[in-house]
């Protein structure tokens, strides 16, 4: 009997025992799905060091965030003005911004004073885009998510206009009207800087505020951004640094103006510090802290992608794609200017961010820099760094471009050397007939300008059709490549063409003595110039 009741007993305890374990297991908090252990913040650290070196970056700042809690963060290197970076060190976010821009549009379809499928001339009645009834048929949302059919704008007549007057936004959007679409409205993908203007334009129309003095309001002053900028007027009290850019590889000062007309879609600044704020509330479902920017569907709406860019998917300013390697679903977006990068990567299934920032850009160098920020959230996965190069069609224009000018530069020499040789010595040769002079010059002058064209309209058409303004900007090497190899061509073209006038002369007057070469001495002189401008070309 005694025997029995104490396996009873027992019996009780185990099941009892059994049940806590299931209510605790039923009533504990689910396991974040990246642990960022110590171990991996400090590989995240060792990454970040040679990020550094091989992007040759002056100057970089990072965060690691999980929640609203800073895990890790830092800034390394000196800005364009020599001093040590902080983190509250301002820099551009390029097209980072974009998020913000649909964070603005969505409080105000919260609100009820936008909607989403109404035609953005239903807000801005004096848009045109092309043919007259394109913007009837463009809507909010197709802006948002790139499908309004507008190309990417690549002339500096449209973006980067370092416009500052009052109305610059309104006026750059009212310029686009010029800018006819390439796709049917509604039915594809495009990433377009042309968008983000619009959407800009239209929270002024709807709010009555300019767009910078809507964000500080109602984004940036509630998130406590304060190092932040969306003014000309901001970036000077803030002080942003020089950036750099790129040049035969290697980091050269550039101090872009500020742009207001360009701030809806990629010339906001904020620093480290104010960026991991604007994390926090994106991972918070739109809270920090105490303080609602939008509510929790309206940030999921805006982090879930709907429309496939062959990549992934688009929300409203964010990118949706799987990171390969450790197959996490994540929400980013990476941003330039002409001297700066900035990165986000969410990752809300682990309630995770990562920011990566740099105080340089260059377009040759996009993907080494964009493999900063998902190579640390691969870090926090348990997973492996993959490589990123530079743009070989950069390498090999770069290079090809030099020989052109190098063999341009030799042929010109030998121009202005049989133009010395004649000057001093007469000519030494017959002179060949008139018809061979002519088809001869018209070779060589024909040539010249084949290779100046090619140089001037094929060159940048392997960047999306750039204008060589923007290739300048965005990859300054290239930029004075192309201008150097048309220098060139046209002081090679001349000095040929002064050498047939020469001929021609002579061969018109076959019984008289060597004619004078005055006349060619304009334009010696004038080759002469364009020579050595050239080689003195700035950087």
């Amino acid at each position: 009997m005694n025997t029995l009741i104490r396996l009873r007993t027992r019996t009780r305890r185990l099941i009892g025992a059994a049940t806590c374990l299931v209510v605790l297991a039923m009533t504990a908090a689910p396991v974040a799905a990246s642990p960022a252990s110590v171990d991996e913040l400090a590989a995240t650290e060792h990454y970040l060091h040679t990020y550094l070196k091989q992007t040759r970056a002056p100057g970089l700042a990072y965060a690691v965030i999980r929640g609203d809690e800073i895990l890790q963060r830092g800034a390394w290197g000196v800005d364009g003005d020599g001093r040590p970076m902080t983190t509250q060190t301002p820099f551009m976010l390029g097209s980072t911004s974009k998020s913000f821009t649909a964070l603005a549009v969505a409080q105000l379809v919260e609100s009820g004073r936008v909607h989403l499928d109404a035609a953005a001339s239903t807000y801005l009645p004096w848009l045109r885009l092309g043919a007259a009834d394109t913007a009837r048929t463009v809507t909010v949302r197709h802006l948002l998510l790139h499908t309004s059919g507008l190309p990417q704008v690549w002339s500096t007549d449209l973006t980067d206009r370092y416009d500052n007057r009052p109305g610059a936004l309104t006026q750059s959007v009212r310029d686009l009207s010029t800018l006819r679409p390439t796709a049917p409205v509604g039915q594809a993908y495009e990433y377009s800087d042309a968008n983000y203007m619009i959407l800009g334009a239209l929270v002024e129309s709807v709010t009555g505020e300019t767009f910078g003095g809507y964000l500080r309001r109602h984004v940036l002053d509630p998130l406590r951004m304060t190092r932040s900028a969306a003014t000309a007027d901001e970036a000077r009290a803030v002080g942003i640094p020089a950036g750099h850019r790129y040049y035969l590889g290697r980091p050269q000062r550039f101090a872009a103006p500020f742009d207001t007309a360009g701030v809806p879609y990629g010339f906001l600044a904020a620093s480290l510090d104010d960026l991991s704020h604007y994390a926090v509330a994106q991972l918070g479902g739109g809270r920090f802290g105490d303080t609602r920017i939008l509510s929790a569907e309206g940030t999921k709406q805006m982090h879930t992608g709907t429309v496939d860019t062959g990549h992934g998917t688009y929300g409203f300013g964010w990118k949706n794609s799987t990171l390969d390697g450790v197959g996490a679903r994540i929400v980013w977006h990476a941003g330039a200017t002409p001297d700066y990068f900035t990165h986000i990567v969410l990752d809300p299934d682990a309630d995770l961010a990562v920011i990566i920032m740099t105080n340089i850009y260059g377009l040759p160098m996009d993907a080494p820099l964009s493999a900063g920020a998902f190579n640390v959230t691969r870090i926090l996965h348990g997973g492996t760094p993959t490589a990123a190069t530079e743009d070989p069609i950069h390498t090999w224009a770069l290079g090809g471009l030099l020989a052109i000018a190098a063999a341009l530069l030799v042929m010109l020499g030998w121009s202005v050397t049989r133009i010395l040789r004649i000057r001093r010595h007469g000519p030494t040769p017959p002179a060949r007939s008139r018809t061979r002079t002519i088809v001869t010059t018209a070779c060589w002058i024909g040539g010249c300008t084949a290779v100046a064209a090619t140089a001037t309209w094929l060159v940048p058409s392997f960047w999306k059709g750039a204008g060589l303004a923007k290739l300048q900007l965005w990859a300054p090497d290239v930029g004075h490549a192309i201008r150097i190899v048309v220098a060139l061509s046209a002081a090679l073209a001349l000095t040929r063409l002064g050498t047939s006038v020469y001929d021609t002369v002579r061969t018109r007057r076959p019984g008289a003595p060597a004619p004078t070469t005055a006349p060619l001495d304009g334009l010696l002189r004038h080759a002469e110039g364009s020579a050595t401008q050239t080689a003195t070309d700035p950087q």
